[in-house]
């Protein structure tokens, strides 16, 4: 299989850094602990690293300028094309635990997209002074959110299985990230996955491990039907590309996209609806985070176009709310349930774990 046969090159960086944390005080999170973590991180970055943070209006030469701002991703006005991404997305364990007693560890994913390790420092200093400082989950009887250390932080890079240490215990300094996902990572994980699905009889099965909210038509999606997942899927990717990446690709999605996923077939629907309810500090609102999480099974004669696609969707999530965890996926070949424990694309189970 050619690159030139599976569709345009994705001009995208993606780091995957996994952070193992130990608790210092008693930590109490909500059963989805996605949104604690990233409004925990938004405003100690904002407050510890943007001179700005209290202004009601920020000066737009300092949002161009400022990497807090960038990171966090303000309204920009000449955004390249599509929506505005933030370039970062916070993955938080998918255990069911909610509760941590001092020594407890536990780990979450930070990913930052493109390649500006500009913003590297920002991120790892940011969740260090959360963890130490601010504290994370809810208040606890004194008035106080939880605190953490960072033990670790390692690059991961699912696809190959490569791991890079790039903080170890009694260390001061973080390494470079050397271990990265690119477009090739994810081309020969579609090669692979294609070979795999053909032994299958083409059924995919897609787990949704954290709710996935899409929005088709100006209407929730509430099952998991196969257009506007992969719909939503190839713009969040352009987008992406566009902001953070070497330039959109250039594709017809009327031409090389919607004729493919018009083929696709849900043979099963194991999904349901979590209602999820969070905060949403930017907005000053309540925020409504609900989504589709389990399994769905599709068949298609033909894979080939859209699974790069879908394999992108799994490293960087799809729908709304993405930046807390939001919209995460599991992708393996085959009905089987049994056959995910061991499957190719795989990219939670690092944090998963419990030190």
């Amino acid at each position: 299989m050619t690159a030139t046969s599976i569709g345009p090159a994705i001009p995208l960086t993606v780091h995957r850094l996994r952070f193992t944390v130990r608790a210092e005080t008693p930590i109490v999170f909500n059963e989805f602990k996605g949104s604690a973590l990233r409004g925990a991180f938004a405003t100690t970055l904002r407050r510890h690293f943007c001179p700005e943070w209290r202004a009601e209006g920020t000066d737009p030469l300092h949002r161009s300028l400022c990497p807090v701002c960038q990171i966090l991703s303000l309204e920009q006005d000449d955004s390249p094309s599509g929506d505005v991404r933030r370039p970062y997305v916070i993955e938080p364990p998918l255990d069911a635990t909610t509760r941590y007693a001092p020594g407890e560890r536990f780990h979450f994913t930070l990913l930052l997209l493109g390649d500006n390790l500009l913003y590297l420092p920002y991120l790892v200093l940011a969740v260090k002074a959360m963890g130490e400082q601010g504290g994370v989950g809810r208040r606890l009887a004194d008035g106080q959110r939880g605190r953490f250390t960072i033990e670790a932080i390692d690059a991961v890079n699912p696809f190959s299985g490569e791991e890079q240490s790039l903080l170890r215990p009694g260390r001061q300094v973080v390494d470079p990230p050397t271990v990265f996902i690119t477009h090739d990572h994810v081309l020969d994980a579609a090669a692979r996955l294609l070979d795999e699905l053909a032994a299958c009889d083409n059924h995919l099965s897609v787990e949704f491990l954290t709710p996935l909210r899409l929005i088709q038509n100006r209407q929730t999606v509430e099952a998991p039907h196969f257009f506007p997942l992969i719909k939503q899927s190839v713009l969040r990717v352009l987008d992406v590309c566009a902001q953070y990446g070497g330039g959109r690709p250039d594709i017809q999605l009327k031409r090389e996209i919607y004729p493919h996923a018009d083929q696709v077939a849900l043979v099963m629907d194991q999904t349901r609806w979590w209602d999820l309810k969070g905060y949403s500090g930017r907005l000053k609102r309540p925020q409504v985070l609900g989504g589709l999480v389990g399994r769905a099974i599709y068949r298609t004669t033909d894979w080939q176009p859209l699974l790069p696609w879908l394999l992108w969707s799994s490293v960087i999530h799809v729908g709304k709310n993405v930046v807390k965890g939001c919209g995460a996926l599991r992708l393996w070949a085959g009905r089987d349930e049994a056959v995910r424990a061991g499957g190719m694309v795989d990219l939670f189970s690092e944090v998963s774990r419990k030190g």
